[in-house]
């Protein structure tokens, strides 16, 4: 991408995107995705009965396991070398190395990631996860990191949604355990037919194929993807929608790490490193808020 000067905030709930879009030439913030409430259920429960994730002392003596989807391009995912890349895996590479430990990251499906966190498989969640109330039951986090916000999509040719009420009758897709599908769940009202994805290449070849009428999803990483390839789709201004920071997410009671990464993070934010990655996965000139 072209470096631009301007800052990056995200854009009013009234503006509408198109397929082509230069993100840079756009004020932009940031924000990510959610958890049904039994799979919460299940998360709170697990942590009541699980081994305990290791605090600070114990990860400086082993390595830090951290994990990440893998399917949130172009904050994870698998590249055609089979390895593991994007914002996030940059970032936590980065927090490692002002830590000064060893990282060990890995991918875990979305939808079980907080109970795979909260019961001790993994030290952290570097995902770019959205803080919300019901994580905040299961979870800890850390200071945020960026913000986005949901946004709807659908075909370039489609005139008959402009409003939510026009979802009535559609099949509407979103990715199963982020906030999109925990919003089209909570707001659908048995008026649409929920389809789920595991990632937002699925959901965005459904969507193009028609196998789905709308698509809810984050709004950073949809842009992205309209700028490294040419879709028909366009995002479509329902009225305002729900937006959360992005944090790390650690087991709860972890005061050694938690205060680790809040000083890292900062370290990375000062020194320059973060705007380095922001660079390189998300446009250059670029800033996150």
């Amino acid at each position: 991408m072209a470096c631009r000067d301007a800052r990056v905030a995200k854009p009013k709930a009234t503006n509408q995107h198109r397929a082509g879009i230069d993100m840079t030439n756009h004020k932009k913030t940031f924000h990510r995705p959610l958890i049904g409430a039994m799979a919460l259920l299940g998360v709170i429960s697990l942590a009541s009965l699980s081994a305990q994730a290791r605090d600070l002392p114990e990860i400086q003596n082993d390595v830090f396991q951290v994990a990440n989807s893998g399917a949130y391009p172009p904050f994870s995912y698998v590249d055609t070398s089979g390895n593991l890349v994007g914002f996030d895996v940059d970032i936590a590479e980065a927090l490692a190395d002002r830590m000064g430990v060893e990282v060990n990251i890995q991918t875990s499906p979305w939808n079980g990631i907080v109970a795979a966190l909260a019961g001790g498989r993994f030290d952290a969640c570097i995902c770019s996860m959205s803080v919300t109330e019901e994580r905040e039951q299961a979870v800890d986090f850390t200071d945020s990191y960026y913000s986005s916000g949901l946004s709807i999509w659908v075909q370039e040719g489609t005139d008959d949604v402009n409003s939510i009420e026009d979802f009535a009758g559609k099949r509407v897709g979103s990715t199963l355990g982020e906030t999109g599908n925990q919003w089209a769940t909570e707001n659908s009202n048995g008026n649409w037919r929920n389809q789920t994805f595991q990632g937002l290449p699925d959901m965005l070849n459904g969507l193009t194929t028609g196998r789905i009428d709308v698509m809810i999803a984050d709004d950073i990483p949809v842009y992205v993807a309209l700028n490294d390839g040419n879709m028909a789709i366009k995002q479509v201004d329902v009225g305002e929608l729900p937006s959360w920071p992005a944090a790390i997410a650690i087991q709860k009671n972890k005061p050694e790490l938690k205060e680790a990464l809040n000083t890292a993070l900062a370290e990375i934010k000062a020194d320059g490193t973060y705007q380095q990655i922001v660079d390189k996965w998300i446009g250059e000139g670029v800033e996150f808020d």
